[in-house]
């Protein structure tokens, strides 16, 4: 295939999987302040005339000045009507001229996000001492970095995402897309963990309540992580220099 065809395809397709976002749902935050706080709201709004079954993770993360990340995280089940709106919940932020604090909004149908917001506090000042090839935006104008979300359901299943997590940020992998750690039920009492970026799955193994085996397994996952995005960089440099 001609190089020029290449290229053309992959604009094409990158573009196909990003106009449905924000479309059929509407994912929006909402603040107001008060003094030091901010009272945020994460809202979602059915713009179809079709009942809509979904589910929400909204997460705050805040950084301190010696790159330290904290996480605090909502998520639940929900329906809406057509064109309905509704609030699905609501939190207090107390803000300070140091901590980066990034909010963020996702709702999913089945396990496709139709949905996101985002907004963030003291980013500017991070921003500005990033190179600009190493910048990427979503193409709703969205800025996605460094967010992991976690739908476990078990304790070796919450413990291999803390050690995950973990590693993902001491090794400040900031990846441009949402990495998520996933948790299925397989045969009889058995899991199985996965780790995917976006829809693609980067690794997946069998949910163990043994501790050495868990804190393996991230570091096999972690590599496979840093690779992707290693390599989607590099793809998207060629690009722009051809």
């Amino acid at each position: 295939m001609n190089f020029k065809l290449i290229i053309l395809f992959l604009l094409i397709v990158q573009f196909s999987n990003g106009q449905f976002t924000n479309t059929d749902v509407i994912a929006k935050i909402k603040t107001e302040s008060i003094d030091d706080i901010i009272s945020v709201s994460a809202e979602a709004t059915n713009s179809t005339e079709v009942y809509k079954s979904l589910k929400y993770t909204f997460s705050i993360f805040r950084t301190d000045l010696d790159n330290n990340v904290t996480k605090n995280n909502q998520e639940g089940r929900f329906t809406l009507e057509a064109n309905e709106q509704k609030n699905l919940a609501t939190v207090s932020v107390g803000v300070d001229e140091t901590d980066k604090i990034v909010i963020l909004l996702l709702i999913y149908e089945e396990e496709t996000i139709v949905g996101k917001d985002r907004i963030a506090f003291n980013e500017e000042a991070k921003a500005k001492k990033k190179k600009k090839e190493e910048e990427y935006t979503e193409d709703d104008g969205i800025e996605l970095k460094g967010i992991v979300i976690e739908e476990t359901k078990t304790k070796p299943g919450k413990d291999f995402y803390e050690f995950f997590y973990n590693s993902y940020t001491l090794n400040r992998i900031n990846g441009s897309k949402i990495v998520g750690v996933y948790e299925k039920l397989s045969f009889g009492r058995s899991t199985i963990i996965q780790v995917k970026i976006e829809d693609k799955v980067i690794h997946e193994f069998l949910g163990k309540p043994d501790i050495e085996y868990l804190e393996r397994m991230s570091k096999f996952s972690i590599r496979r992580v840093y690779k992707y995005f290693k390599d989607l960089k590099k793809q998207k440099r060629d690009i722009f220099q051809y």
